[in-house]
């Protein structure tokens, strides 16, 4: 009995690490040749939204917001430029997509005023998958269509990239010049409303640590009868560092409440602005 319970046993264990050597090896081949049956996402490519792009030229531009209309095949961008100071160049908006990426397509301005911009893409495929607007800086005298390959470069300044991945859809039906108007209002209001709360942290932040100062100088300055002359120098000496730091901190927070105050000026008036084109 004994030499078939330890049979049963020994072929019970060989058994199990069979199993187990079998299960390893089938995973190691399924996940080892699975990049053979499944294909690899290629990466999110897009530029990011509100966020200050330098070009070669010294200006900045921000890109607002992408929207594609499924129905029109249409692409709309907002975005807004602050061009440098005796800049004389126009600026040119071209697109292509990634499946044609050597076939640059026109773009209509539909909005521009005060440096803000609504362009609209026609014709984006909707299988487009990564999309990019080049904007490119021409004088006067230079066409898109005669520039050679190296001066078409150089006259590029930024491409903006989208991921169809990651667009807003939209319905484009609408080209009204005041719906244009009020969303950069509202993104105006946005930024304005985050800055806000940023310089109001740093006004709170700035006021307590003052407040710490204060304390801190109190202490030592009610330790000084109990120290020895030497002592009391080197004590004095902190005490006057304290006064000082508490000194520039207070002159900075003075700014800081300036500018808050600005920003809340500010912040009433897009809100009256926003409120006047609703009307």
């Amino acid at each position: 009995m004994r030499r078939q319970t330890r049979r049963r046993l020994t072929q019970n264990v060989s058994r199990f690490y069979l199993g187990l050597g079998v299960f390893f090896v089938v995973g190691f081949l399924f996940f080892g040749t699975s990049s053979f049956f499944f294909a690899e996402e290629a990466p999110v490519n897009e530029t990011p939204i509100n966020e200050a792009i330098r070009l070669s030229n010294g200006e900045i531009v921000t890109l607002h917001a992408w929207s594609y209309d499924t129905e029109k095949r249409t692409m709309r961008v907002r975005l807004s430029l602050d061009e440098t100071p005796g800049n004389t160049n126009n600026h040119l908006f071209r697109y292509v997509y990634k499946a044609r990426p050597d076939v640059e397509k026109e773009v209509t301005l539909l909005y521009e005023r005060n440096n803000q911009y609504v362009l609209e893409l026609a014709d984006v495929p909707r299988d487009f998958d990564q999309l990019a607007v080049r904007m490119y800086g021409l004088d006067e005298s230079q066409s898109i269509d005669t520039l050679t390959s190296e001066e078409r470069e150089n006259s590029l300044l930024t491409s903006l990239y989208a991921d169809r991945r990651t667009i807003e859809q939209a319905s484009h039906s609408s080209s009204d010049e005041t719906t244009f108007t009020r969303l950069f209002v509202e993104d105006e209001l946005a930024k304005t409303e985050w800055q806000l709360e940023k310089a109001q942290q740093s006004v709170e932040a700035q006021r307590q640590q003052i407040k710490r100062l204060e304390r801190d100088k109190e202490e030592l300055e009610g330790e000084l009868p109990y120290l020895s002359l030497d002592e009391q120098v080197e004590q004095e000496n902190e005490i006057f560092d304290l006064g000082r730091k508490r000194d520039e901190l207070t002159l900075e927070l003075e700014k800081l409440e300036q500018s808050v105050t600005a920003l809340e000026e500010k912040h009433d008036k897009l809100r009256v602005r926003l409120r006047e084109l609703s009307i």
